[in-house]
């Protein structure tokens, strides 16, 4: 059994992740060359594990990728706009072949490459590609003598902090004469491994779902390998867990608080994976998924922000009344107005929701990986593990928070401290910020960076 199962080996994750610049990426690529015969075009469309499964969903069942290529590659040239001289021209189609590789989660990735050729005369070309207009990806456009990137998106750059090129239009003057030598390209870097707790290429889960019979043992493990990914996830930088720690503080929260928002976290983030691949398999034609990520992050940090500005106004508003009553006998006692209590279940909803509510791309791939191979039921399975394993590192973030709290002294020296009596005031005031900076970052208002 011990062989069968790497467990360890699957919790560590495979060598090969996904495709390089994301599950959801369309990576479009035009080489131009001049030449007797016209302007060749070598147009290549590379698209990761979401869109090859929306394209294949849109060729329809027992579709021969092969000769669909040619067919898609004459749509997609049709989309290309293309003047010479002043004058539009169409590209046709002389060659057209597609090569599936497996990419995370048992779904495959798709690059298909096209020759097209431009009858025209030398002059100014001007060329626009309006294919996948919207979507995020690499797109590159080479130009007679340019450097070629990604030698055709099959070497994409290593830097992560490399932003990929949005070269959709260009310009340039050509002659039937042959062109200037080509610069060579130079041999990209491997990737850079997968974060933590990503569905990558040949893990377990992926091997659990090609399997002809599975036991409920070998379903038992799947589950468990499945809470680890999503607790490994959860240990990635954001996630919310400053969140859950300075509200937990501030509100003088419980244990029980605690387990309440992993378990919301669990529900919503399953839910969210859910939606998300319903709309892929249905409504993809009409809605893109990855537009739905932006603004769930800003539900998402709306909420906090909600809850946050709520939680500073009512604990500033109390903080302002703490004050000592004197007795004209000389006897004098105070009130501590520290809030007991406050939390609401409004605001643990709330909380729990956001830190649930966009859904992991890993997990969203093993959804579609389980529904296209037949295995709903065990992907369901599958990505209830995930959530409850990135709900567990919160509750576990929670708990420890407040562990600590209870370290503390609670003598009335102490709690008599400015600082101690601000501290609700402050940690409010920081679920406000983050949730103000996911905000931004969701409506690309500032870059991204990670918050814990």
């Amino acid at each position: 059994m011990t062989k069968r199962l790497p467990l360890l080996a699957a919790l560590c994750a495979a060598l090969a992740a996904g495709h390089p610049m994301g599950n959801f990426s369309v990576n479009h690529y035009a080489r131009f060359e001049p030449s007797a015969r016209g302007l060749a075009i070598r147009y290549v469309m590379d698209l990761a594990e979401i869109p090859t499964f929306e394209l294949f969903q849109q060729w329809g069942p027992g579709a021969d990728p092969k000769a669909k290529a040619l067919d898609q590659a004459r749509e997609w040239a049709a989309h290309l706009a293309i003047t010479v001289a002043g004058k539009p021209v169409k590209a046709r189609v002389e060659h057209a072949a597609i090569v599936l590789a497996e990419g995370a989660g048992n779904m495959q990735v798709a690059r298909i490459t096209a020759d097209l050729i431009v009858d025209a005369a030398g002059g100014r070309v001007a060329f626009e590609d309006r294919n996948y207009e919207g979507r995020s990806g690499w797109k590159e456009i080479v130009r007679p003598g340019a450097a070629d990137r990604s030698a055709g998106l099959t070497a994409y750059p290593s830097d992560p902090m490399l932003a990929p090129p949005q070269d959709v239009k260009t310009s340039f003057l050509w002659t039937v004469a042959p062109a200037s030598p080509r610069v060579e390209t130079p041999v990209a870097a491997p990737p850079p491994p997968p974060p933590p707790g990503t569905v990558v290429k040949g893990d377990y889960l992926s091997t659990l779902l090609r399997r002809s019979e599975i036991g409920w043992q070998l379903t038992l493990i799947g589950i468990a390998v499945a809470f680890g990914l999503g607790a490994m996830h959860a240990m990635s930088p954001g996630h919310g867990k400053t969140i859950v720690a300075a509200y937990l503080v501030g509100s003088r929260g419980t244990f029980k608080h605690a387990i309440f928002l992993g378990g919301m976290v669990t529900f919503t983030h399953t839910a969210s994976v859910f939606a998300l691949g319903f709309v892929t398999l249905f409504l993809s034609r009409y809605v893109l998924p990855e537009t739905l990520f932006p603004i769930l992050g800003a539900i998402s940090g709306l909420s906090i922000v909600w809850v946050g500005a709520m939680l500073f106004f009512r604990r500033l508003h109390r903080h302002g009344h703490d004050h000592h009553h004197h007795h004209g006998d000389g006897h004098t006692h105070s009130h501590s107005h520290v809030p007991e209590g406050e939390i609401t279940m409004g605001s643990l909803i709330a909380l729990g929701a956001s830190g649930g509510l966009v859904p992991c791309p890993s997990a969203l791939v093993l959804l579609l990986s389980a529904i296209s191979l037949g295995r709903v039921g065990l992907g369901m399975l599958l990505l209830v593990g995930f959530s409850a394993g990135l709900a567990t590192v919160l509750m576990g973030m929670g708990v420890l928070v407040l562990c600590v709290g209870n370290l503390l002294p609670a003598t009335q020296k102490f709690t008599a401290t400015r600082a101690f009596r601000l501290l609700p005031a402050a940690s409010a005031a920081l679920i406000t910020c983050v949730g103000l900076v996911m905000t931004c970052v969701s409506l690309g208002i500032i870059r991204p960076f990670a918050i814990g």
